[in-house]
């Protein structure tokens, strides 16, 4: 395929300039930013982070490059299918597919799948507003605003995301006429720009680059309990060390501290704790080829599209189901996304505070007896659920949307949550009450943004 030719696009001084050279690769070489003093211009609540106005000088695109991971062919066929998208979907949901396609590519870690789709969506949720306000292509801004939050995330990937928005640009640039048609587009595509590397500045400081050196005492905390019902690693792989200990620290978006609906478990060796653990032992040796498939269905490992992804994709269908308008998909999906990122951190919270073990570590120390869970259990502490916190989130938030939809929401959440007891890998208390923090923590959401 041959590249795509551009012709100098050029504006008057101290506005925004992009040129775009003969050839191009999609690899930004030199974005310059010059703030302005005065804040952008918005309606009050109407986008997530606060934008400083800026402009921008001379952008070039330099020469097309290939590369071990892909070619520009590959951008301009991922062009093709957003495109594609945006003839039956939403302006964001293309992009969304992009994102979860690149979950799978890369095996991103489930824990890490929420904050990622957080970010992404306030940046395409933003931008969208902002363009609505200033007459500019939504499209176009949605789409760079997503490439920058998608280049960060993925480093690997070398300004395919970018080469991505070239290619759209370039098939907005055959139909526009010369002036301000095609200035509006290039101001839309700067609009993007803006949005996206301001939602990078606020993931770089957000406490998710923090690793764990491996320190027992770290690990644990000064003067935490250690002993008989606390994490371990697990069979058959032991994995160590035990994933995202940091979380809780990471700020969140609308809680006012990780903890804040921070549940209380049943006590080791409780009659609660010893009934809910004979209960996984019994399901896991009796469990019917039902119960094993929805177990799978909900599992979301490594290499999927994560449990966070998992609730995209049924928010995908459900908002094509109900033909929700661009605006309000948007807001879906922003809403959505930031009530599963702070339920994460807050089920995180929870999991660190209290390091309890998981079901096929204790059942021979309460004289259960040994079982083999059908699923493998994941590397961190039981309680609670993440995948229950997740699901009681995104149902919630989804159900207040579509309320005719909502009864059903709620028993797909509840079936997600019950899925980890099937595969023998939670208590019933873990995913009772992790259900209940994510409905807590998407209630606070809806009412931050709709009160």
């Amino acid at each position: 395929m041959g590249a795509p030719s551009f012709k100098s696009w050029l504006v008057s001084p101290k506005r925004s300039v992009l040129r775009l050279d003969k050839t191009w690769s999609g690899l930004f070489a030199a974005w310059l930013l010059v703030f302005a003093p005065q804040a952008l211009a918005q309606a009050s609540g109407s986008t997530i982070l606060t934008y400083a106005a800026s402009e921008f000088s001379a952008i070039t695109l330099p020469p097309r490059q290939q590369s071990a991971f892909h070619s520009n062919d590959s951008a301009v066929l991922e062009a093709k299918a957003i495109q594609g998208g945006w003839r039956t979907e939403a302006v964001t949901i293309p992009w969304t597919r992009v994102l979860l396609g690149r979950y799978v590519k890369h095996k991103i870690m489930p824990t890490r799948g929420a904050r990622g789709l957080a970010l992404v969506h306030v940046a395409m949720h933003d931008a969208f507003q902002l363009a609505l306000q200033q007459d500019l292509n939504p499209k176009l801004a949605v789409s760079m605003a997503a490439a920058q939050v998608l280049g960060y995330l993925f480093v690997a990937e070398e300004g395919q995301f970018d080469r991505i928005v070239g290619a759209l640009l370039e098939t907005h640039d055959r139909t526009a006429q010369e002036g301000p048609a095609r200035e509006a587009l290039h101001q839309s595509v700067l609009l993007g720009f803006r949005v996206g590397k301001t939602v990078v500045a606020h993931a770089d400081t957000d406490g998710a680059q923090k690793g764990w050196n491996g320190l027992r005492l770290q690990y644990y905390g000064e003067g935490r309990y250690f002993g008989p019902g606390t994490w371990v690693p697990t069979p058959p792989y032991y994995y160590y060390p035990p994933d995202e200990p940091f979380a809780p620290s990471w700020r969140t978006w609308v809680l006012d501290a990780s903890s804040e609906f921070r549940p209380t478990p049943p006590a080791y060796g409780s009659a609660k704790y010893v009934q809910d653990l004979e209960e996984v032992k019994t399901i896991s040796a009796n469990l019917t080829a039902e119960q094993l498939r929805i177990a799978r269905f909900w599992v979301d490992g490594h290499g999927s599209v994560t449990p966070a992804g998992h609730w995209n994709n049924i928010a995908m269908s459900e908002v094509a189901s109900a033909k929700l308008d661009d605006k309000t998909t948007a807001r879906l999906f922003a809403h959505m996304n930031i009530a599963m990122a702070d339920t994460f951190v807050a089920v995180w919270d929870t999991k660190y505070h209290y390091w309890t073990a998981r079901p096929i570590s204790v059942a021979g120390y309460l004289s259960i007896g040994e079982f083999k869970p059908a699923l493998l259990t994941p590397p961190f502490p039981s309680y609670v659920s993440g995948h229950a916190g997740f699901s009681g989130a995104a149902a919630r938030v989804l159900g207040t949307y579509l309320l005719g939809r909502s009864a059903e929401l709620d028993r797909m959440a509840e079936q997600a949550a019950h899925s980890r007891l099937l595969g023998g890998i939670h208590f019933r208390h873990d995913n009772e009450d992790g259900l209940a923090m994510g409905r807590k923590v998407a209630d606070k959401v809806l009412n931050q943004f709709f009160r």
